[in-house]
């Protein structure tokens, strides 16, 4: 018995030894081994329609205040109040207790009218305006006939003046439409041949403030978008192109965006449907104009995009189970998604993206 005890003993000492080593082995093992990184985070090429927008800054109002000079000699006795609307046929101001009336046209008159067979686009802006307030003068043309004066001498019997078929310069104000009155010049009892008044058309519409640089992207007839001060997005369409350059207020100063400040150029934008702006009359807008527009190109988020350090750019593409690096051209970027061309990028194709 006794001689066979030591070896026993000395058998279960060496498993416990060789337990302890393997319990201590598989210990240490666990907390050393690396983490595995997350997963990338991928997503789909696309095929999308990219367009290029750019924003102006702007100002909605009644467009530019034109001063009204008085063409009739005599004391001024009438004005209208400022923020009056004016249209066709209705007193502009008084002139010795006489209104001078509005009359719609391009052309003011410079010249009596009061030579049968006098031509010209005064004698044809008359006509119209008589037929538009009820007095036909026949045929609507450019020559001054026996039926135009008729015409003037009813037109003067409605208004209660003296028939004499005649119209003067200062008979009648012409302008292109409907007026809004703005800041009033004069005082009644002055002369009524000063400037009377500043005048605005009567509708609500926006200047676009558009760099020299970028005019150029807005075209006369385009669609445009205008963001309101409330948030609201309304239609627009862009109108006459400026012809004088404004200075930068700040020379040099630089911008937000941390460019230099340049010279803006005026634009005209007409409101598609007035009342969506409802009761707001004047303030800062926003105007964005589409300056191009790429149909059914590839595209993926620009953080898709790598920087190479040669230059250019690069897309990691997800290829079994890991991923490859193939170069791209850019193209239009737009929305926070970039235009991309690449050997083998299709739509479907996977992609990192960095963030």
């Amino acid at each position: 018995m006794r001689k066979w005890l030591p070896a026993v003993v000395a058998g279960i000492l060496v498993l416990v030894t060789a337990g302890v080593i393997v319990f201590t082995w598989t210990h240490r093992a666990e907390p050393d081994a690396p983490a595995g990184p997350g997963a990338p985070r991928t997503v789909a090429v696309t095929t999308e329609d990219l367009s290029d927008i750019k924003t102006f800054t702007g100002k909605l109002g009644f467009g530019p205040e034109q001063p009204v000079e008085g063409r009739k000699s005599g004391t001024l006795t009438w004005l209208p109040a400022p923020g009056a609307g004016i249209g066709r046929g209705e007193p502009v101001y008084k002139v010795d207790n006489v209104p001078v009336p509005l009359f719609y046209g391009e052309t003011p008159l410079w010249r009596k009218l009061d030579t049968l067979g006098t031509t010209g686009p005064d004698v044809r802006i008359v006509k119209r305006n008589l037929a538009a307030l009820g007095h036909s003068p026949g045929v609507q043309d450019d020559v001054l006939t026996p039926r135009t004066q008729d015409a003037i001498k009813r037109w003067q019997k409605a208004r209660k003046l003296d028939q004499t078929g005649i119209i003067d310069v200062g008979d009648v104000l012409v302008l292109p439409g409907r007026i809004r009155v703005g800041g009033i010049k004069a005082q009644l009892g002055s002369p009524a041949t000063a400037e009377l008044m500043s005048v605005t058309a009567q509708g609500k519409s926006v200047t676009a403030m558009v760099g020299a640089a970028e005019v150029g992207s807005v075209k006369p007839g385009g669609k445009v978008t205008v963001l309101l001060p409330n948030g609201n997005r309304v239609p627009g369409t862009a109108g006459e192109i400026g012809h004088d350059a404004q200075a930068p207020k700040s020379q040099g100063s630089g911008s937000v965006g941390g460019g230099q400040d340049e010279a803006k150029i005026p634009v005209a934008v007409t409101l598609d449907d007035e009342g969506s702006v409802g009761a707001l009359d004047s303030g800062p807008v926003q105007v964005q104009v589409t300056a191009s527009t790429r149909k059914g190109v590839l595209a993926v988020p620009v953080d898709a995009l790598l920087a190479l350090r040669e230059g250019g750019y690069a897309v990691q593409v997800v290829q079994g189970g890991g991923t490859r690096q193939v170069g791209v051209q850019t193209g239009l970027f737009s929305g926070g998604l970039v235009e991309i061309r690449g050997a083998g990028i299709a739509a479907g194709t996977q992609v990192v993206v960095t963030s």
